[in-house]
């Protein structure tokens, strides 16, 4: 309970000096204090947390991971999608591949999913009725080896979703 009171404490202080900076100094001094008063209301959350878990600290910082890598894929994709559409003779490998699955929740396998389908050049087609394995199309098997696509998603997407949400 008393570190709750410092929680409250520690946000009131937050509140109360956010308003005044507004209104006596310029807006990039207000904004730079702001940022500083943010700063130590997050560190002083995660200095209290040693009472309680870390778990929420470290699933943000897997989930900021998460979405760099995606942001990463996303941009990468687009390029080899534009690469496709203006060399028209380049031949393509599609596939329909089953992946066989090391993500266990509704929520892990919904979140690869999504993030498959996102990507562009790829498409989530199911899921296995015992969730073990989710079918994909890829528009573009690298190098010609689906062990290949399978382990990118692996490695990529699966691997950070499993180290966010356990």
């Amino acid at each position: 309970m008393n570190s709750f009171k410092i929680l409250v404490a520690h946000l009131l202080v937050v509140i109360i000096t956010g308003f005044f900076l507004h209104e006596e100094l310029h807006s990039v001094m207000a904004g730079l204090w702001e940022f500083a008063i943010y700063c130590g209301f997050f560190t002083s959350l995660w200095l209290t947390s040693f009472i309680y878990s870390r778990k929420y600290f470290r699933q943000f910082y897997y989930f900021i991971l998460l979405m760099i890598f995606f942001i990463k894929e996303l941009f990468i994709s687009n390029l080899k999608i534009v690469w496709y559409v203006i060399t028209p003779d380049l031949q393509f490998t599609p596939a329909v591949l089953a992946l066989p699955l090391t993500v266990k929740s509704d929520v892990e396998i919904a979140l690869l999913a999504n993030l498959i389908t996102l990507t562009p050049g790829t498409l989530t087609l199911e899921i296995s009725d015992d969730h073990k394995f989710l079918f994909f199309h890829i528009i573009n098997v690298p190098n010609k080896d689906p062990e290949e696509a399978k382990r990118q998603i692996k490695e990529g997407f699966e691997k950070r979703i499993l180290k966010m949400t356990r």
